[in-house]
């Protein structure tokens, strides 16, 4: 319950900034709610004096009386009742609509603040759910508990006190209806909230699914496993579809128990009525207006039964996505960061550095590591897979933090410098590519924003990527699909050299980046490199260890830990395990 109470405080305070228009919307609802109860005593007013057989009035007098009310009542719901009612709706649905996109926009930049260990923890899909669909609760939340319970409360307070005007028997009878309501569905609230939590989840689950196997269409219809994907998936959406009837089935028992129970009073009170009117406590006008008022008083107590149910699915939403934006940002800038200035050298350092992706396991992924790379050398690092050389690229971009010991880059250690500061002066090209659906000038333009397009043009050519686009269809326009289909493999590479040509950063780490490309392609790409590595201080992991012999030095790492350093000749002389892997590639 304490949790309860804190995400709707937390969620107010979204509310507050916007307070002006929530209260422009309750008073636009309560007089758009209340404006109604006028008719009935219009209608009373006719039943018990205009229209009586016995009236006063003279038959000119009466049409001028109905005429009049009849233009009084229309004018009301044309200046009044429209206007308020437009400004019911636009106002909540503006307060929500922004609070959507605040916390969108929240959630969207805590989602990139966050390290690769969380990436890898949740799937894409996962979060994509909780960016558009959980968020969605906050409407719900806004629309019924920030306005609906405000303009209702206020309309009860007046119902009662026009029906206790009238009878105060009937009045006592009709307020038994909220608490006994509320009380009986007090369960059926629980169970909705925690199978509307399960809904989520599960949607956040198969969305993640979808995404990975959609992405890897090819391999699924290449390996014939439509059928058992389509099984997978079918028990996903079952899972939904059974947590999502056992909502509605508790959704409906609320809505039925409401309905009846507000049948009831009507009922109990229509048939109390008739004996006062025959006992001459009440007249037959009176009567239709204590109806009518009744009729009016239930649809917002029908609303605050239906408040805990709505409640408890927006709620259940909201803090899944309160879940996420708790989460700490586990690598972030000191306090006392400082910038990595362009003037600093582009030296790298590892000294007795330890890591492990998991502090339960057992070993270290990278164990007592000492490296030192100058100012524009240009190194290479080897191994077998699984040795460490991909951990080792994560740990000096940041993507980890040392569990011991410290990298160090110019004259700090890199936790010292700001992160952009050092991502300014970084730049990475993967053997998997990341191409962006938009256009190739945007894909490019994705080093610097504010490029010109003459260095744009200068970076293409570069990257022996000028050709291809001059070849294609829309030139510098084409549009290329997700994840860059429309490319080859070596155009996407050269694309993404472009994008680091542009970028022009000092320090330069390649990882595998020839390794699945065509021997065509490969003498294109690796022409392109060894021209964007001139000046550089560069980082190679290199499978094919013929595109890296002419590295300053070459480092071989084994289980995680440095076992060679030295040049092509020297490591060969030696003997050792570098040469073991230049022999099993060459078939020495």
């Amino acid at each position: 319950m304490k949790k309860n109470k804190s995400q709707i405080f937390r969620i107010l305070s979204y509310v507050k900034p916007h307070w002006y228009l929530i209260v422009a919307s309750t008073i636009a609802g309560i007089l758009k709610l209340t404006l109604p109860l006028i008719l009935p005593q219009v209608v009373k007013y006719f039943t018990d004096v205009v229209l009586m057989p016995n009236t006063t009035f003279t038959h000119d007098e009466q049409v001028y009386e109905v005429v009049k009310w009849i233009f009084i009542l229309l004018a009301l719901y044309t200046v009044v009742y429209i206007p308020a009612a437009f400004f019911r709706q636009i106002g909540a649905t503006e307060v929500s609509n922004r609070i959507m996109n605040t916390m969108r926009c929240q959630l969207y930049e805590h989602l990139q603040k966050m390290s690769a260990k969380f990436h890898q923890e949740y799937k894409s899909g996962n979060l994509v759910t909780r960016i558009n669909s959980d968020v969605e609760g906050v409407h719900e939340f806004i629309w019924n508990v920030a306005t609906n319970v405000w303009i209702d409360g206020i309309v009860v307070i007046i119902y009662i006190i026009l029906m206790g005007s009238m009878n105060i028997p009937l009045t006592i009878i009709a307020c038994i209806a909220l608490p006994t309501s509320v009380i009986i569905t007090k369960k059926i609230r629980a169970h909705i909230r925690n199978n509307s939590r399960k809904v989520q989840a599960n949607i956040s689950e198969i969305s993640g699914y979808m995404q990975e196997r959609m992405t890897g269409y090819s391999t699924v219809r290449l390996f014939n496993m439509e059928q058992y994907e389509r099984k997978k998936f079918n028990e996903y959406s079952n899972l939904i579809y059974q947590y999502r009837k056992k909502t509605n089935k508790f959704f409906s028992l609320g809505e039925a128990i409401n309905g009846s129970f507000s049948e009831v009073i009507s009922t109990i009170v229509i048939g109390l009525s008739a004996l006062f009117i025959i006992g001459n406590q009440m007249t037959i006008g009176e009567l239709i207006v204590f109806e009518s008022y009744l009729g009016y008083f239930m649809t917002p107590l029908r609303r605050f039964a239906e408040l805990n149910v709505s409640y408890a699915q927006s709620i259940a939403k909201i803090e899944r996505v309160f879940e996420i934006l708790d989460m700490p940002v586990d690598i972030r800038d000191s306090k006392e960061a400082i910038n990595f200035e362009p003037d600093e050298p582009a030296n790298i350092q590892f000294k007795n550095v330890y890591f492990k992706y998991e502090l339960e396991q057992k070993n270290w992924n990278i164990s007592n590591l000492n490296l030192s790379i100058n100012e524009g050398e240009r190194v290479a690092v080897v191994g077998s897979s699984g040795c460490g050389k991909t951990t080792l690229i994560s740990l000096l971009t940041r993507f980890y933090d040392v569990n011991k010991g410290s990298i160090w880059i110019g004259n700090n250690d890199i936790k010292h410098y700001k992160l952009n500061s050092v991502y300014h002066q970084m730049g990475m090209v993967f053997q998997d590519t990341i191409i962006f659906s938009g256009t190739i000038e945007e894909n490019i333009r994705y080093g610097k924003q504010d490029a010109s397009q003459k260095e744009i043009e200068k970076a293409a050519k570069l990257a022996n990527a000028y050709d291809f686009i001059m070849n294609s269809p829309n030139k510098w326009q084409t549009i290329l699909g997700e994840r860059g289909i429309g490319l080859s493999g070596g155009q996407k590479q050269r694309i993404a050299i472009a994008r680091i040509f542009l970028r022009n950063p000092r320090i330069l780490i390649l990882d595998e980046a020839t390794s699945a490309l065509d021997s065509e392609s490969e003498l294109l790409v690796q022409q392109a490199l060894d021209q964007l590595m001139e000046g550089r201080t560069s980082i190679v992991i290199a499978h094919r260890l013929s595109t890296i012999i002419n590295a300053d030095k070459i480092v071989v790492m084994d289980n995680g830990e440095i076992v060679e350093v030295g040049t092509h000749k020297d490591l060969l002389e030696k003997n050792g395990r570098y040469a073991e892997l230049y022999n099993l590639q060459y078939n020495r």
